[in-house]
């Protein structure tokens, strides 16, 4: 199971400055100190949630969307190259934020737990049961608020955890 991982809404002019920083320096010191509208955090929770949305692989890619666009679908802004297996920060647009508060609107915890027990234990690696469930559920029906606000806003939302 990964680390710590959460979500953070940014504006376009915030955007552009990240991308302006070198792809080495796209670390949890500099997204600190840049300027979110919002953000929420999903601890661990962030690797079940996108095993459940994603059919169990734990991989970058946008297929099934827009449920994978929850985790690590999007652009990769850091993470997908070799030196860069210490922290990911992948990018999610308007157009996606959208997408994804429409489908999590739309997810009952009832459709999230068949999903979440389809997860191939031997994948996950972690001892899949209710507590993990209620954990990943809490965590990921939690953030619905965060993607309903950033898609009214229109704004750009970076997930990012350290591994």
């Amino acid at each position: 199971m990964g680390c710590l991982g959460g979500f953070r809404a940014i504006t376009k002019e915030t955007l552009e400055n990240l991308r302006a920083v070198p792809r080495a320096d796209r670390v949890p010191d500099y997204l600190d100190e840049m300027d979110t509208v919002d953000s929420f955090d999903v601890d661990k929770a962030w690797d079940a949630m996108h095993r459940a949305l994603c059919g169990s692989e734990l991989k970058f890619g946008n297929d099934p969307a827009p449920g994978c666009w929850v985790v690590l679908g999007g652009e990769v802004l850091r993470g997908d190259r070799e030196e860069e297996d210490d922290y990911l920060v992948i990018l999610k647009t308007p157009e996606q934020v959208r997408e994804v508060s429409r489908f999590l609107q739309g997810l009952t915890e009832e459709a999230f737990r068949k999903l979440y027990f389809a997860i191939d234990p031997e994948e996950y690696q972690y001892p899949m049961d209710e507590e993990d469930f209620g954990y990943t559920w809490e965590n990921l029906s939690g953030s619905l608020p965060f993607w309903q606000n950033a898609a009214e806003k229109n704004l750009y939302v970076l997930f990012d955890v350290d591994q």
